[in-house]
């Protein structure tokens, strides 16, 4: 029986803001169908979390027929007794859903406690601060991953086939455009969105995904952003960040690709989707273009406005029996990262096959060197930062 800690209670842990039902919870709701899972410990600061927490339990339980127990722990993730809370409870594996800032000392501690552990994105703002993961991950001999759950998205692996097939001959550029409700910064994240920004907290996604349909590390990146909207409102970050990187073939030097991404929030809370998603890559044979809002899914209501629906990420959907089962590729990142995990427990699998084929802490290393050189640029006038030495 699996004993399983998540690290915060956000909107992707229960659902909040109209976000949606949420991913993790519900994943592991679904997941215990499976797996034998004992119970689900979410630590969080906020007492006041306990309700909303307790509450989506029984809510996923009640519409998936399921039975997890979950339990809250009110407590500070930086502080010495959540690393003695650490030692004194057993759990098999973590899910770290912190706001960026926080994501470092609190996987450190969890490592070092000795449990597999998957961070959702991005995995740390530094690499400095990535590789002493990674050292303590390897120490450990531990499983450490990263929830980039678009690798598990069907449009993307089809279009990962199509550049393997070379059916775009070679890659020349990909665009990337990615935006959000202004309320995620305004409401959701206002604690903290000033620690962060847009393409570290969301950009990042396309980063490790380039890297993922590709192969190609990057070698250069800078970024500029615009301030006028959140600081209006008293939120000193920036409403977008426009990033340009250089990708290189590591096994031919000359063979160079570029990517550029515009990422904001600060879309109106009316429009039809909380992301509005869309990318392209062009090569010298032709081009594939791909829209990750609008999935074919228009609803229109008297309320509610018009909405694009995307069913296909994280969703209550009717299983062949006619019963409401949680799915999507949120969920397939999520249940994949719990089965590795019982599967190591049960000697069916090593960590370092895993290693071969699974966003690991290592794989990440790309993402996370691309975010840091931006931060830089856009601290020192957007001027080029390379990026050397990553693998």
């Amino acid at each position: 029986m699996m004993k399983i800690l998540v690290l915060g209670a956000g909107m992707y842990v229960t659902g909040r803001e109209k976000s949606g039902v949420g991913t993790v919870l519900c994943a592991l709701a679904q997941t215990s169908k499976t797996i034998d899972i004992e119970e689900v410990t979410i630590v969080a600061m906020n007492p006041r979390n306990k309700k909303n927490v307790l509450s989506a339990a029984g809510r996923i339980n009640q519409t998936l027929n399921t039975s997890l127990s979950v339990r809250y722990q009110s407590m500070n993730t930086e502080t010495a007794s959540f690393r003695l809370f650490l030692k004194k409870n057993y759990y098999d594996c973590a899910i770290v859903c912190l706001p960026d800032h926080l994501h470092f000392k609190a996987t450190k501690a969890v490592l070092e406690s000795g449990i597999h552990c998957l961070v959702v994105k991005p995995l740390t703002p530094t690499v400095v601060m990535a590789r002493e993961l990674i050292a303590i991950q390897r120490r450990k001999k531990l499983y450490a991953a990263v929830e980039f759950h678009k690798r598990f998205d069907e449009t993307n692996l089809y279009i990962k086939r199509a550049i393997n097939e070379k059916m775009l001959g070679k890659i020349l550029f990909f665009t990337v455009d990615y935006s959000q409700h202004i309320n995620i910064p305004l409401a959701v994240f206002k604690l903290w969105a000033e620690k962060t920004n847009i393409f570290q907290y969301l950009g990042v996604h396309y980063v490790d995904l380039i890297y993922f349909l590709t192969g190609y590390l990057p070698s250069r990146a800078m970024g500029v952003g615009t301030k006028k909207v959140l600081t209006g409102k008293g939120l000193n970050t920036y409403d977008s960040v426009h990033a340009t990187i250089e990708w290189r073939n590591p096994h031919q030097k000359k063979d160079v690709f570029v990517s550029q991404f515009n990422t904001s929030w600060v879309d109106p809370n009316n429009s039809s989707a909380l992301s509005d998603q869309k990318y392209k890559v062009i090569g010298t044979k032709g081009r594939i273009e791909c829209d990750q809002k609008n999935r074919g899914i228009e609803v229109v209501h008297e309320s509610l406005g018009i909405k694009h629906i995307n069913p296909y990420f994280s969703e209550y959907l009717y299983d062949p029996n006619g019963q409401l089962e949680f799915g999507g590729y949120g969920y397939k990142s999520i249940n994949l990262f719990i089965n590795d995990v019982n599967n190591l427990l049960h000697n069916k699998v090593n960590v370092e096959k895993l290693e071969k084929t699974r966003p690991t802490f290592h794989q990440a290393l790309v993402s996370t060197a691309v975010v840091e050189a931006v931060n830089r640029s856009l601290k020192d006038q957007s001027r080029w930062k390379e990026i050397n030495d990553l693998f």
